[in-house]
C-alpha cells in the first residue's frame, strides 16, 4: 500500500492535483452513491440494490 501511495502523491504532484481536496469534494458523492443504510454488507453494485 505505501508503493501505491507514493505512486499516487507523485502522479498527483505531477497533474497538479491536490489530493485532499479531491477527497472533500469525492466523498458526498461517494455518500449518495452508497447510503451505509442500504450497502452495509452489501458488496453488489450501487446500480443493483435499487432504491
Amino acid at each position: 500500500m505505501a508503493d501505491v501511495l507514493a505512486y499516487l502523491i507523485m502522479l498527483a504532484d505531477t497533474l497538479d492535483v491536490d489530493l485532499y481536496q479531491a477527497l472533500i469534494e469525492k466523498m458526498p458523492l461517494n455518500r449518495a452513491k452508497y447510503p451505509a443504510d442500504k450497502v452495509r454488507g452489501d458488496a453488489r453494485k450501487y446500480s443493483e440494490y435499487g432504491e
